[in-house]
């Protein structure tokens, strides 16, 4: 599997995110050994928790069924540039790695470029790396959340 592969089923991911009435963006998180490990989106309205991005619920899951506190040698392809709420779990989880496909909306709550956030992570550093399958997550981000 590649990375636009592992993309592709991120965009699938989010898919169910918006028939379950949520917004479209999708965590799918490989283990050290490149395998995928678990598969989340966004549960906002399901949850009614702003903070239940994919990448927070990946977390919070993932730590708990392992019983740790590190996600050393984790990565996490995201459909979208991670937000700095999601950037700043991934880098307290010491998530290793982030690819994500298309970059934050200029009118996002908080749009703050997630490398710019990452270049500060000197304790725990993550590498993020933005543009796999850019244009077929922003069209799928455009075309449903502002439906």
């Amino acid at each position: 599997m590649d990375h636009e592969d592992i993309m592709r089923s991120a965009i699938a991911e989010a898919e169910i995110a918006v028939s379950d009435g949520n917004a479209p963006f999708a965590v799918i998180v490989l283990d050290y050994d490149n395998t995928i490990v678990w598969k989340d989106h966004d549960r906002v309205r399901e949850n009614m928790d702003p903070t239940a991005h994919g990448e927070i619920n990946a977390i919070r899951y993932l730590c708990k069924k392992l019983q740790t506190l590190s996600l050393k040698g984790y990565t996490f392809y995201t459909t979208s540039e991670p937000c700095p709420t999601c950037l700043t779990g991934m880098i307290k989880a010491r998530v290793s790695t982030n690819y994500y496909g298309a970059k934050t909306e200029s009118d996002a709550s908080l749009p703050l470029s997630a490398e710019t956030l990452a270049s500060h992570a000197k304790k725990y550093p993550i590498k993020v790396v933005g543009g796999i399958l850019e244009k077929e997550c922003l069209e799928q981000r455009n075309r449903l959340l502002h439906k």
